[in-house]
Protein backbone atom coordinates (compact mmCIF):
# COMPACT_ATOMS: atom_id res chain seq x y z
CA UNK A 1 0.00 0.00 0.00
CA UNK A 2 1.48 3.40 -0.37
CA UNK A 3 1.81 5.57 2.48
CA UNK A 4 -1.32 8.74 1.89
CA UNK A 5 -2.28 10.85 -0.89
CA UNK A 6 -0.90 15.11 -0.64
CA UNK A 7 -4.30 15.65 -1.91
CA UNK A 8 -5.73 14.53 0.89
CA UNK A 9 -8.36 17.07 2.37
CA UNK A 10 -7.56 18.80 5.38
CA UNK A 11 -9.09 18.56 8.89
CA UNK A 12 -9.60 22.04 10.38
CA UNK A 13 -6.33 22.90 12.86
CA UNK A 14 -9.05 22.99 15.68
CA UNK A 15 -10.29 19.33 15.32
CA UNK A 16 -6.41 18.42 15.85
CA UNK A 17 -5.83 20.90 18.60
CA UNK A 18 -8.59 19.63 20.51
CA UNK A 19 -8.10 16.23 19.94
CA UNK A 20 -4.71 16.41 21.47
CA UNK A 21 -5.43 18.30 24.56
CA UNK A 22 -8.41 15.83 25.23
CA UNK A 23 -5.72 13.07 24.97
CA UNK A 24 -3.39 14.76 27.10
CA UNK A 25 -6.14 14.97 30.05
CA UNK A 26 -6.50 11.06 29.53
CA UNK A 27 -7.36 9.20 32.64
CA UNK A 28 -6.80 6.14 34.43
CA UNK A 29 -10.39 4.20 34.92
CA UNK A 30 -14.20 4.41 34.72
CA UNK A 31 -16.15 7.41 33.46
CA UNK A 32 -16.98 9.99 35.93
CA UNK A 33 -15.18 8.78 38.85
CA UNK A 34 -15.13 11.21 41.78
CA UNK A 35 -11.29 11.29 41.53
CA UNK A 36 -8.29 10.86 39.08
CA UNK A 37 -4.74 10.91 40.13
CA UNK A 38 -6.30 11.62 43.61
CA UNK A 39 -7.28 14.56 42.69
CA UNK A 40 -11.25 15.91 42.80
CA UNK A 41 -12.79 15.35 39.46
CA UNK A 42 -13.26 18.97 37.53
CA UNK A 43 -15.61 18.49 34.97
CA UNK A 44 -16.58 21.60 32.07
CA UNK A 45 -20.01 23.09 31.37
CA UNK A 46 -19.86 19.67 28.61
CA UNK A 47 -19.14 17.06 31.25
CA UNK A 48 -15.60 16.65 30.05
CA UNK A 49 -12.46 16.56 32.12
CA UNK A 50 -10.98 19.42 32.81
CA UNK A 51 -7.90 20.92 34.37
CA UNK A 52 -8.12 20.66 38.40
CA UNK A 53 -4.79 22.59 39.22
CA UNK A 54 -5.94 26.36 39.15
CA UNK A 55 -2.06 28.17 39.66
CA UNK A 56 0.17 29.92 37.07
CA UNK A 57 -0.26 28.19 33.66
CA UNK A 58 -2.38 25.69 34.34
CA UNK A 59 -0.92 22.34 35.74
CA UNK A 60 1.85 22.68 34.44
CA UNK A 61 4.16 24.55 36.94
CA UNK A 62 2.38 22.48 39.29
CA UNK A 63 3.86 18.89 37.90
CA UNK A 64 7.00 19.98 36.63
CA UNK A 65 8.16 21.69 40.33
CA UNK A 66 7.02 18.41 41.88
CA UNK A 67 9.20 16.51 39.78
CA UNK A 68 12.16 17.89 39.88
CA UNK A 69 12.02 18.28 43.78
CA UNK A 70 11.49 15.11 44.39
CA UNK A 71 14.47 13.83 41.82
CA UNK A 72 16.35 16.98 44.00
CA UNK A 73 15.85 15.10 47.44
CA UNK A 74 16.45 11.82 46.13
CA UNK A 75 18.96 9.79 48.91
CA UNK A 76 22.43 9.39 47.54
CA UNK A 77 24.31 6.40 46.66
CA UNK A 78 27.96 5.89 48.90
CA UNK A 79 31.09 4.70 47.35
CA UNK A 80 30.27 1.26 49.44
CA UNK A 81 27.41 0.37 47.78
CA UNK A 82 27.91 2.11 44.33
CA UNK A 83 30.55 2.68 42.00
CA UNK A 84 30.12 6.48 42.46
CA UNK A 85 28.43 8.68 44.99
CA UNK A 86 25.28 9.93 43.11
CA UNK A 87 21.35 9.94 43.63
CA UNK A 88 19.91 6.67 43.90
CA UNK A 89 17.68 6.91 40.80
CA UNK A 90 20.64 7.14 38.38
CA UNK A 91 21.47 3.75 39.09
CA UNK A 92 17.89 2.57 39.90
CA UNK A 93 14.48 3.12 38.42
CA UNK A 94 12.62 1.33 41.35
CA UNK A 95 11.54 3.25 44.56
CA UNK A 96 8.50 3.91 46.79
CA UNK A 97 7.20 6.86 48.69
CA UNK A 98 5.72 6.74 51.72
CA UNK A 99 2.47 8.82 52.72
CA UNK A 100 5.04 11.40 54.39
CA UNK A 101 7.52 11.83 51.24
CA UNK A 102 10.22 9.33 52.47
CA UNK A 103 11.77 7.92 49.56
CA UNK A 104 12.73 4.61 49.64
CA UNK A 105 14.90 3.58 46.42
CA UNK A 106 15.20 -0.33 45.90
CA UNK A 107 17.65 -2.62 43.83
CA UNK A 108 16.26 -3.73 40.85
CA UNK A 109 18.34 -6.57 40.24
CA UNK A 110 20.18 -7.13 36.74
CA UNK A 111 17.38 -7.81 34.38
CA UNK A 112 15.03 -5.14 35.39
CA UNK A 113 17.78 -2.45 35.26
CA UNK A 114 17.31 -2.92 31.41
CA UNK A 115 15.59 0.39 31.60
CA UNK A 116 19.25 2.39 32.45
CA UNK A 117 19.02 3.42 28.69
CA UNK A 118 15.52 4.55 28.58
CA UNK A 119 16.18 6.31 32.10
CA UNK A 120 19.12 8.05 30.86
CA UNK A 121 17.41 9.89 27.92
CA UNK A 122 14.17 10.94 29.77
CA UNK A 123 16.34 12.13 32.57
CA UNK A 124 18.91 14.24 30.74
CA UNK A 125 16.11 15.47 28.61
CA UNK A 126 14.09 16.25 31.36
CA UNK A 127 16.61 18.10 33.52
CA UNK A 128 17.73 19.93 29.80
CA UNK A 129 14.26 21.16 29.71
CA UNK A 130 13.69 21.72 33.23
CA UNK A 131 16.61 24.46 32.74
CA UNK A 132 14.95 25.96 29.93
CA UNK A 133 11.69 26.49 31.35
CA UNK A 134 12.66 27.33 35.12
CA UNK A 135 16.55 28.81 34.66
CA UNK A 136 17.07 26.84 38.12
CA UNK A 137 20.77 25.52 37.86
CA UNK A 138 20.49 22.41 40.08
CA UNK A 139 19.56 21.43 36.71
CA UNK A 140 22.89 20.85 35.82
CA UNK A 141 24.40 19.22 38.72
CA UNK A 142 21.67 16.72 38.29
CA UNK A 143 22.18 16.13 34.49
CA UNK A 144 26.15 15.55 35.43
CA UNK A 145 25.58 13.20 37.73
CA UNK A 146 23.46 10.68 35.10
CA UNK A 147 26.20 12.24 32.16
CA UNK A 148 29.34 11.17 33.81
CA UNK A 149 27.61 7.51 34.74
CA UNK A 150 27.02 6.76 31.55
CA UNK A 151 30.35 8.11 30.22
CA UNK A 152 32.73 6.17 33.21
CA UNK A 153 30.96 3.40 33.77
CA UNK A 154 28.32 2.25 31.33
CA UNK A 155 30.62 1.44 28.02
CA UNK A 156 31.96 -2.09 26.42
CA UNK A 157 35.50 -2.34 26.61
CA UNK A 158 38.22 -1.22 24.15
CA UNK A 159 38.45 -4.92 23.04
CA UNK A 160 34.89 -5.28 22.35
CA UNK A 161 33.77 -5.20 18.86
CA UNK A 162 31.94 -2.15 19.04
CA UNK A 163 34.50 -0.52 21.64
CA UNK A 164 33.32 2.46 23.65
CA UNK A 165 29.62 1.80 22.60
CA UNK A 166 26.99 2.49 25.52
CA UNK A 167 25.48 -0.87 27.10
CA UNK A 168 21.91 0.51 26.57
CA UNK A 169 19.85 -2.54 28.25
CA UNK A 170 22.29 -3.79 31.02
CA UNK A 171 20.31 -6.28 31.69
CA UNK A 172 23.08 -8.64 33.04
CA UNK A 173 25.42 -7.65 36.06
CA UNK A 174 24.48 -5.79 39.13
CA UNK A 175 22.81 -2.24 38.92
CA UNK A 176 24.97 -0.40 40.92
CA UNK A 177 28.08 -1.58 39.03
CA UNK A 178 29.84 -1.21 36.06
CA UNK A 179 27.50 -2.03 33.06
CA UNK A 180 28.30 -5.83 31.96
CA UNK A 181 29.12 -5.76 28.18
CA UNK A 182 27.23 -8.93 27.54
CA UNK A 183 23.88 -6.61 28.54
CA UNK A 184 21.74 -5.64 25.52
CA UNK A 185 23.45 -3.25 23.20
CA UNK A 186 19.71 -1.94 21.56
CA UNK A 187 20.95 0.91 18.90
CA UNK A 188 18.08 2.77 18.75
CA UNK A 189 18.61 3.33 22.46
CA UNK A 190 22.02 4.21 22.29
CA UNK A 191 21.69 7.00 19.61
CA UNK A 192 18.96 8.45 21.67
CA UNK A 193 20.76 8.48 24.92
CA UNK A 194 23.49 10.41 22.75
CA UNK A 195 21.46 12.70 21.33
CA UNK A 196 20.53 13.45 24.89
CA UNK A 197 24.61 13.53 26.22
CA UNK A 198 24.73 16.06 23.04
CA UNK A 199 21.94 18.11 24.81
CA UNK A 200 23.46 18.15 28.18
CA UNK A 201 26.71 19.03 26.36
CA UNK A 202 25.43 21.76 25.09
CA UNK A 203 23.90 23.28 28.83
CA UNK A 204 27.33 22.20 30.30
CA UNK A 205 30.32 22.47 28.24
CA UNK A 206 31.28 18.96 29.47
CA UNK A 207 33.84 18.09 26.40
CA UNK A 208 34.39 14.86 27.25
CA UNK A 209 30.36 14.18 27.25
CA UNK A 210 31.16 15.51 23.42
CA UNK A 211 33.93 13.28 22.60
CA UNK A 212 31.99 10.07 23.52
CA UNK A 213 28.78 11.13 21.58
CA UNK A 214 31.05 11.55 18.80
CA UNK A 215 32.82 7.93 19.12
CA UNK A 216 29.25 6.53 19.29
CA UNK A 217 28.72 8.35 15.96
CA UNK A 218 32.02 6.85 14.10
CA UNK A 219 30.51 3.62 15.24
CA UNK A 220 27.31 3.88 13.64
CA UNK A 221 28.65 5.22 10.78
CA UNK A 222 31.35 2.58 10.31
CA UNK A 223 28.98 -0.05 10.57
CA UNK A 224 26.20 1.31 8.61
CA UNK A 225 25.44 -0.84 5.87
CA UNK A 226 25.38 1.39 2.80
CA UNK A 227 23.68 -0.99 0.16
CA UNK A 228 20.47 0.37 -1.01
CA UNK A 229 19.11 -2.62 -0.81
CA UNK A 230 19.96 -3.48 2.43
CA UNK A 231 18.76 -2.30 5.95
CA UNK A 232 21.19 0.15 7.26
CA UNK A 233 21.73 -1.03 10.80
CA UNK A 234 20.30 -4.24 12.54
CA UNK A 235 18.70 -3.09 16.12
CA UNK A 236 21.36 -5.07 18.36
CA UNK A 237 24.91 -4.94 18.17
CA UNK A 238 25.59 -8.15 20.13
CA UNK A 239 22.14 -10.20 19.00
CA UNK A 240 24.70 -13.17 20.69
CA UNK A 241 23.91 -11.90 24.09
CA UNK A 242 20.37 -11.41 23.55
CA UNK A 243 17.58 -14.08 24.28
CA UNK A 244 14.69 -12.88 22.08
CA UNK A 245 16.05 -14.05 18.35
CA UNK A 246 14.95 -11.70 16.30
CA UNK A 247 17.57 -8.71 15.14
CA UNK A 248 15.61 -6.10 13.09
CA UNK A 249 15.75 -2.56 12.90
CA UNK A 250 12.41 -0.73 11.67
CA UNK A 251 10.86 2.47 12.77
CA UNK A 252 13.30 2.93 15.86
CA UNK A 253 16.20 4.17 12.68
CA UNK A 254 14.79 7.62 12.84
CA UNK A 255 16.13 7.76 16.57
CA UNK A 256 19.74 6.74 15.33
CA UNK A 257 19.16 9.32 12.65
CA UNK A 258 18.48 12.17 15.04
CA UNK A 259 21.36 11.28 16.75
CA UNK A 260 23.62 11.72 13.20
CA UNK A 261 21.71 14.75 12.66
CA UNK A 262 22.34 16.21 15.80
CA UNK A 263 26.24 15.63 15.31
CA UNK A 264 26.14 17.57 12.05
CA UNK A 265 24.57 20.31 13.52
CA UNK A 266 27.85 20.80 16.08
CA UNK A 267 29.89 20.65 12.82
CA UNK A 268 31.12 16.91 13.27
CA UNK A 269 30.39 14.53 9.97
CA UNK A 270 33.15 11.83 10.95
CA UNK A 271 36.19 10.64 8.32
CA UNK A 272 35.33 10.84 5.30
CA UNK A 273 31.66 12.60 5.55
CA UNK A 274 30.65 9.04 6.94
CA UNK A 275 28.33 10.82 9.45
CA UNK A 276 26.64 11.84 6.10
CA UNK A 277 26.76 9.04 4.17
CA UNK A 278 25.36 6.99 7.06
CA UNK A 279 22.31 9.33 7.83
CA UNK A 280 21.72 9.50 4.04
CA UNK A 281 21.34 5.42 3.86
CA UNK A 282 19.03 5.93 6.51
CA UNK A 283 16.86 8.68 5.59
CA UNK A 284 16.81 6.27 2.07
CA UNK A 285 15.75 3.11 4.22
CA UNK A 286 13.08 4.81 5.88
CA UNK A 287 11.58 6.51 2.79
CA UNK A 288 11.75 3.77 0.35
CA UNK A 289 11.11 0.88 2.93
CA UNK A 290 9.22 1.82 5.69
CA UNK A 291 6.91 4.65 4.68
CA UNK A 292 5.67 2.40 2.03
CA UNK A 293 5.07 -0.03 4.56
CA UNK A 294 2.90 2.65 7.10
CA UNK A 295 0.07 0.12 7.59
CA UNK A 296 2.36 -2.86 8.81
CA UNK A 297 2.39 -3.87 12.66
CA UNK A 298 6.03 -3.71 12.99
CA UNK A 299 6.97 -0.71 10.89
CA UNK A 300 6.66 2.13 14.00
CA UNK A 301 7.53 -1.06 16.54
CA UNK A 302 10.28 -2.53 17.81
CA UNK A 303 11.17 -0.13 20.87
CA UNK A 304 10.57 -1.27 24.01
CA UNK A 305 13.78 -3.96 25.64
CA UNK A 306 11.69 -5.96 27.85
CA UNK A 307 9.93 -7.89 25.07
CA UNK A 308 10.74 -7.87 20.85
CA UNK A 309 7.84 -5.78 20.18
CA UNK A 310 6.64 -6.71 16.62
CA UNK A 311 3.95 -4.19 16.98
CA UNK A 312 3.71 -0.43 17.13
CA UNK A 313 4.06 1.51 20.07
CA UNK A 314 3.14 4.76 21.79
CA UNK A 315 7.21 6.15 21.70
CA UNK A 316 8.63 5.10 17.68
CA UNK A 317 5.55 6.64 16.42
CA UNK A 318 5.74 9.70 17.13
CA UNK A 319 9.59 10.14 16.93
CA UNK A 320 9.40 9.04 14.35
CA UNK A 321 6.46 11.63 12.85
CA UNK A 322 8.73 14.61 14.30
CA UNK A 323 11.59 13.35 12.56
CA UNK A 324 9.25 13.75 9.42
CA UNK A 325 8.14 17.14 10.37
CA UNK A 326 11.86 18.08 11.57
CA UNK A 327 13.19 17.68 7.70
CA UNK A 328 9.97 18.14 5.39
CA UNK A 329 13.19 18.54 2.87
CA UNK A 330 13.70 14.95 3.31
CA UNK A 331 10.30 13.54 3.40
CA UNK A 332 8.10 15.75 0.90
CA UNK A 333 5.00 13.79 1.58
CA UNK A 334 5.32 14.57 5.26
CA UNK A 335 2.05 16.13 6.13
CA UNK A 336 0.11 13.00 5.01
CA UNK A 337 2.77 10.60 6.75
CA UNK A 338 3.47 11.94 9.75
CA UNK A 339 -0.57 11.73 10.20
CA UNK A 340 -1.17 8.64 9.30
CA UNK A 341 1.15 6.97 11.46
CA UNK A 342 0.15 9.43 14.15
CA UNK A 343 -3.69 8.36 14.14
CA UNK A 344 -3.38 4.97 12.82
CA UNK A 345 -1.49 4.45 16.41
CA UNK A 346 -5.10 5.71 17.74
CA UNK A 347 -6.93 3.10 16.10
CA UNK A 348 -4.19 -0.13 17.28
CA UNK A 349 -3.93 1.11 20.99
CA UNK A 350 -7.96 1.30 21.46
CA UNK A 351 -8.15 -2.47 20.81
CA UNK A 352 -7.00 -4.28 23.62
CA UNK A 353 -10.30 -5.36 25.73
CA UNK A 354 -7.31 -6.23 28.85
CA UNK A 355 -6.41 -2.48 28.68
CA UNK A 356 -9.29 -0.93 29.04
CA UNK A 357 -8.93 1.72 26.59
CA UNK A 358 -11.65 4.00 26.06
CA UNK A 359 -12.97 7.59 26.25
CA UNK A 360 -13.13 8.86 30.36
CA UNK A 361 -15.00 12.01 31.25
CA UNK A 362 -14.31 12.97 27.22
CA UNK A 363 -11.05 12.24 27.31
CA UNK A 364 -9.09 9.39 25.32
CA UNK A 365 -6.86 7.24 27.73
CA UNK A 366 -5.11 4.04 26.01
CA UNK A 367 -2.09 2.05 26.63
CA UNK A 368 1.11 1.68 24.80
CA UNK A 369 0.75 -0.81 22.20
CA UNK A 370 -2.05 -2.67 20.83
CA UNK A 371 -1.53 -5.69 23.32
CA UNK A 372 -0.63 -4.25 26.47
CA UNK A 373 -0.71 -4.00 29.09
CA UNK A 374 -3.78 -4.71 31.56
CA UNK A 375 -4.71 -1.14 32.51
CA UNK A 376 -1.56 0.69 31.43
CA UNK A 377 -3.64 4.00 30.52
CA UNK A 378 -1.63 6.77 32.22
CA UNK A 379 1.48 7.75 30.12
CA UNK A 380 0.68 6.83 26.63
CA UNK A 381 -1.23 9.81 25.28
CA UNK A 382 1.23 12.05 27.17
CA UNK A 383 4.07 10.75 24.50
CA UNK A 384 1.27 10.69 21.65
CA UNK A 385 -0.35 14.29 22.26
CA UNK A 386 2.59 16.64 22.22
CA UNK A 387 3.41 15.29 18.52
CA UNK A 388 0.02 15.53 17.35
CA UNK A 389 -0.57 19.35 18.34
CA UNK A 390 2.72 19.75 17.05
CA UNK A 391 1.60 18.06 13.77
CA UNK A 392 -1.63 20.11 13.62
CA UNK A 393 0.53 23.53 13.94
CA UNK A 394 3.14 22.78 11.19
CA UNK A 395 0.55 20.91 8.89
CA UNK A 396 -1.82 24.19 8.51
CA UNK A 397 1.11 26.95 9.19
CA UNK A 398 1.40 29.36 6.26
CA UNK A 399 4.79 28.55 5.78
CA UNK A 400 4.11 25.38 5.35
CA UNK A 401 1.24 25.53 3.27
CA UNK A 402 3.17 27.14 0.95
CA UNK A 403 5.87 24.69 0.61
CA UNK A 404 3.12 22.02 -0.13
CA UNK A 405 1.77 23.91 -2.73
CA UNK A 406 4.72 24.97 -4.73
Amino acid sequence: MKHGSANTKPTPIAFWLALAYALSLAALSGASLPKYYAHETVLDRYGVIAPWYQGLNGQCDYRVRIAAETLKRYPWTTTNNAVAAYPHYVFSGVWQISSNGTITPKTPGGYANGDLGQRAINLLNGWVDYYQYTGDPAAIAQATYMGDFLVKHCLTPADHPWPGLFVSVPARGRAYGDADPHGWIQLDLCAAAGRALLRAYQLTGNQSWLETAKHWGDLLAGRCNLDPAADPWPRYANPEDVPKGENKQTGGITMILAFLDQLLELGYAGNDSAIVKARDAGRRYLNDKLLPAWTVNDTWGRYFWDWPNPVQNCLTTPDAASYLMEHPEAFPNWRVDARNMLTLFLNRSSVSLDSRSDVYDGAWAYPEANNCCQRSLWYSPLTLAPTLAEWAVQAFSKPMMAMITE
